[in-house]
């Protein structure tokens, strides 16, 4: 029997066909998205792992390092160029993306031939492009000549001429999905930012001497030290920076080039990126800025720590053996915080009577350190809330509705680094100029000058008495000798040996020499001719300085600061020598002692001492205001004042000198503090001794919005080797 054939109908075959496909995306679909869901754990390990090690090797230069260069504000910016929202390029500064880490010096510093070149202890061979002699680094950690620098750029940041940029292509991105962010332009390799570690010389030895590396950075004002701080450095022709001409550009493009040559990528070339846009947390938007531009933020941050109000703690106000009356009321001239390398930092002095809760004794002063107009400026003001209540101090310096400037800090700096004389009384009345504080009483009064050092982490209260004269707006130059005070011996007589003394003895003919001024004294008071009951000595309250300067002691307020003291063992005292011999007569340091001083020796007072019954000693009362034609308020009074220094006072042995008529002068060198005890200091700083890295690694595994992996590890780093 034959057996009929019959084929597929169409129908029969597209069933069969749609059945095939069903299955088919039954069995495919699982296998591609546990591909994906594969590729995307990959991805998201391989981000892990690399921002581990990233962590691991910026911790690890950062804790070998002889210190970190402050990155605050504009030192630590670099330059990202994105599309905005309509796809034209713009540049975004990104704050802490870059950091400069100095290294220890190594090997032995000495071995250098007469040139300045290092020499090669192992071959003897001066070798003048060697950074470092070969060794172990030298502990206690001294900065050596090249630095280990971190940043984010572009993998490509120039085009295959070495000279035209490349921009930024990120192909994983559906921009029209993302709100029209980080707009897609290009095609093939994406061109992703990522994070680079270089180790280069700031300066290279040539012609005998270091001069500027110009193959890693400018020097556009020609003084002989690197640009560390150009945000552009690695963007050419980027919009918004600086206008370079033709020859400029191809420089700076040689630099580029050749930071990349000695520079490696610490994250990875390709699908890893280290910026992303910023949202609002809130609404989820993309933050702008003028309507377009989208805010950038790199996804690694060098930042130092932050520190709130710490108290400064002050050093021993006075070394053993240098024990004297009155040093409960002496405070320390140095006071430190725990860390230092200080960044940002906002100084607080409580004065001794500061009431928070009493509107009359609530004012402060207050220093913070930041950048102004692209240098460094530091200004000191006193601060009233009552005023203006409703700003913090860190947002209203100089403004004159809540804050009085009383001491410009920049100023003081300024001039002392150029050799200027009075840098102290140039730094004062600059901010007086500005707001006319030296006519306030009550300022006047709690007044408290002081400067930071920064990487130190101190601050020092007390300053040179040769710092403070006249003040000259052109800095000019003190007299012959400096500017200190000091008083004349006058002529070498005793009570008995001088013409019968008339007059007063305030009188001039006294008054300017220390041997006249005894004997007046001592002629004119039989009852206080007993042992020591008459002194030879200098006010230094009232002792003029070489260029006729007032003292800043001085008791009338008007003149003067009522808190000032002099620094224990800060003195220097000099005059003619009282010994028998062939020095005699010439000048010699005197030695302190606590009483009785007897030749070449004296004894001072640092602070105001207890002062006794005068009319238990028979004596009125003294004036309530130094006057200086009292007998008991310049005489008596003055024994227990701050800068009285007496001398031998044995009546049969005046003073030498080498000039009969006019005699030989004492004079006294002696730092000064207007701090007291029990203000109270605190300060607020970012430290670089301890670094924080948050690293953000932004992987995308595959060309889907959805699967970027976003792994975010956070370091710290101590500068171990920090010296302060």
């Amino acid at each position: 029997m034959k057996l009929s054939q019959r084929a597929f109908t169409l129908i029969e075959l597209m069933v069969v066909v749609a059945v095939t496909a069903v299955m088919l995306g039954l069995l495919i679909i699982p296998v591609v998205q546990s591909f994906n869901f594969t590729r995307a754990a990959q991805g998201l390990a391989e981000g892990q792992e690399r921002a581990r090690r990233v962590i691991e090797g910026v911790t690890k230069d950062i804790a070998l390092s002889a210190s970190v260069r402050d990155n605050e504000g504009a030192r630590g910016q670099v330059a990202i160029v994105v599309p905005d929202l309509n796809g034209i390029n713009v540049s975004v500064l990104a704050d802490f993306a870059k950091l400069y880490i100095q290294k220890p010096l190594e090997g032995d510093p000495t071995l250098r031939d007469p040139s300045g070149a290092y020499i090669d202890p192992r071959t003897g061979i001066a070798d003048p492009t060697r950074q470092s002699s070969v060794g172990q680094p030298v502990f206690p950690a001294a900065p050596g000549s090249t630095v280990v620098v971190y940043y984010v750029c572009l993998n490509r940041p120039l085009a295959a001429n070495n000279l035209d940029p490349e921009f930024y292509y990120n192909p994983y991105i559906d921009y029209k999905r993302a709100g029209g962010v980080l707009w897609n332009q290009g095609i093939g390799p994406d061109n992703l930012y990522v994070l680079r570690r270089a180790e280069v010389a700031p300066k290279v030895w040539l012609g005998g001497n270091y001069v500027v590396n110009t193959r890693f950075f400018d020097d556009a004002n020609g003084d002989n030290e690197p640009d560390y701080d150009d945000p552009y450095f690695m963007a050419q022709d980027a919009p918004g920076g600086p206008i370079l001409t033709a020859p400029q550009r191809i420089a700076k493009a040689a630099r580029m080039a050749n930071w990349l040559r000695v520079s490696r990528i610490v994250t990875d070339f390709s699908r890893f990126d280290m910026i992303q846009p910023v949202f609002n947390r809130r609404t989820r938007q993309i933050e702008t800025v003028l309507g377009t531009v989208p805010r950038i933020s790199t996804l690694i941050q060098f930042k130092p720590s932050t520190v709130s109000n710490e108290a400064a703690e002050g050093a021993t106000a006075l070394r053993l053996g240098n024990e004297s009356e009155g040093m409960d009321k002496v405070a320390s001239d140095v006071l430190r915080t725990k860390d230092g390398a200080w960044s940002s930092a906002v100084i607080r002095i409580h004065p001794t009577n500061f009431d928070p809760a009493n509107p009359a004794v609530n004012d402060y002063f207050v220093c913070r350190l930041d950048d102004q107009a692209g240098a460094r400026k530091s200004r000191i003001y006193s601060y009233d809330p009552d005023l203006d209540p409703d700003l913090d101090d860190r947002n209203g310096e100089g403004n004159p509705i809540d804050d009085m400037e009383v001491f410009d800090i920049g100023t003081y700096e300024r001039w002392i680094n150029l050799g200027f004389s009075y840098p102290f009384t140039r730094a004062m009345q600059d901010s007086n100029s500005r707001s006319g504080w030296l006519a306030n009483a009550v300022l006047r009064s709690k007044f408290v000058p002081f400067f930071a050092h920064l990487r130190d982490g101190k601050i020092t209260t007390s300053f040179k008495i040769e710092d403070w004269g006249i003040d000259n707006p052109g800095g000019g130059i003190p007299p012959a000798g400096g500017n200190l005070p000091f008083l004349l011996t006058g002529p070498e007589l005793t009570p008995t040996t001088d013409p019968t003394p008339a007059g007063n003895f305030f009188d001039a003919a006294y008054a300017s020499n220390i041997n006249r001024h005894f004997n007046k004294v001592y002629f004119d008071n039989p009852l206080l001719r007993v042992p020591n009951g008459v002194h030879r000595f200098i006010d230094l309250r009232t002792t003029l300085s070489a260029d006729g300067a007032v003292s800043p002691l001085n008791p009338d307020p008007a003149v003067g600061f009522q808190r000032g003291r002099i620094v224990p063992g800060s003195e220097i005292i000099v005059g003619p020598d009282q010994n028998s011999g062939p020095n005699y007569g010439n000048p010699v340091k005197y030695t302190r002692v606590t009483r009785n001083p007897g030749r070449n020796q004296y004894v001072i007072n640092y602070t105001d001492l207890a002062e006794p019954n005068y009319v238990a000693l028979g004596y009125a009362l003294p004036p309530a205001v130094y006057t200086p034609t009292n007998f008991v308020s310049a005489i008596i009074q003055a024994r227990y004042k701050t800068g009285y220094v007496q001398f031998n006072s044995d009546p049969a042995l005046p003073l030498p000198t080498l000039n009969p008529v006019g005699g030989s002068p004492i004079s006294i060198s002696y730092r000064f503090q207007l701090n007291a005890p029990s203000d109270s200091v605190t300060v607020d700083y970012d430290t670089r001794s301890l670094m924080e890295i948050l690293l953000t690694i932004r992987n995308h595994p595959q060309s889907s919005l959805s699967s970027t992996a976003m792994i975010t590890v956070k370091g710290t780093a101590p500068v171990r080797n920090l010296v302060r």
